[in-house]
């Protein structure tokens, strides 16, 4: 919230978003002993060509830190990498983050990698980064767009129906 309102930058959102992984680390001991359960698996990549992953490991982060179960990729996911991934831990969402606009039509071909292999209807798509737009979302039939970390989070949680 308060990086939305510009009243904190990128690097106090990831110390924020690291302190936050730790503190995580400390508590699935105590998370899996009650009864609290994870709000859902969340597989998440920089898309094929792009090298960047400073806000993609922060969305991850902070994902995490709200109960979710993350899978990171990495950088430079193919389609391919996308769709054997999701075959393999059946995740509830898919998110993808490009940096460079050169890339971001790996995006649209992840989708239809994921159509073809009969996984679209398994999972939502969230994408996100710095040229994303919210109509870019529509165009390429995104389930989701995230601007940032906060409403990435946000807006998971409003895609799977969970607090």
């Amino acid at each position: 919230e308060r990086y939305s309102k510009g009243l904190i930058f990128v690097p106090q959102m990831l110390r924020s978003a690291r302190a936050m992984q730790e503190c995580t680390k400390l508590l699935k001991p105590f998370f899996q002993e009650g009864d609290v359960t994870s709000k859902g698996k969340v597989l998440i990549g920089t898309v094929n060509g792009d090298l960047h992953d400073i806000g993609m490991n922060l969305v991850a982060m902070m994902m995490e830190g709200a109960g979710f179960i993350v899978t990171s990729l990495g950088v430079n996911v193919s389609p391919e990498k996308f769709v054997q991934k999701t075959q393999e831990i059946e995740p509830d969402i898919v998110a993808m983050s490009a940096l460079l606009s050169t890339t971001m039509p790996s995006m649209p071909r992840t989708i239809e990698a994921l159509q073809k292999a009969g996984l679209r209807d398994k999972v939502k798509v969230m994408i996100g980064g710095a040229p994303v737009t919210k109509e870019y979302a529509q165009k390429i039939m995104a389930d989701s767009y995230a601007s940032d970390a906060g409403s990435a989070v946000a807006k998971a949680k409003k895609l799977l129906g969970v607090p």
